[in-house]
């Protein structure tokens, strides 16, 4: 297994002032309305969707608070999880990554 690329990349989400979403016991749901989707969100991922919420910022970033919310260190990790949570976000058109 080769070494993973780091992203340095800062992310945003897309149109956060359209989005509708709720959170029940860490699950997430976010109504897209310019897709018209509805999209089922994990405890990481509405993690990272709240974070997005209120800034853009990078996957170290983004593992790092979410690394402090849990008390516990940023790992390698940490790091790949976020950035497969930021790849579906951009997949599904809730997030992008900055020019």
């Amino acid at each position: 297994m080769g070494a993973q690329t780091i992203d340095f990349r800062s992310w945003r989400l897309l149109q956060p002032a359209g989005l509708v979403w709720r959170c029940w016991d860490d699950e997430y749901i976010v109504f897209h309305p310019w897709s018209g989707m509805t999209h089922y969100l994990d405890a990481i991922a509405g993690m990272v969707f709240e974070l997005l919420l209120d800034r853009a910022a990078t996957v170290h970033d983004l593992a790092t608070a979410l690394a402090a919310l849990a008390d516990a260190p940023a790992t390698d990790t940490l790091n790949s999880v976020v950035q497969q949570v930021l790849r579906r976000f951009d997949a599904i058109g809730l997030a992008e990554p900055m020019p």
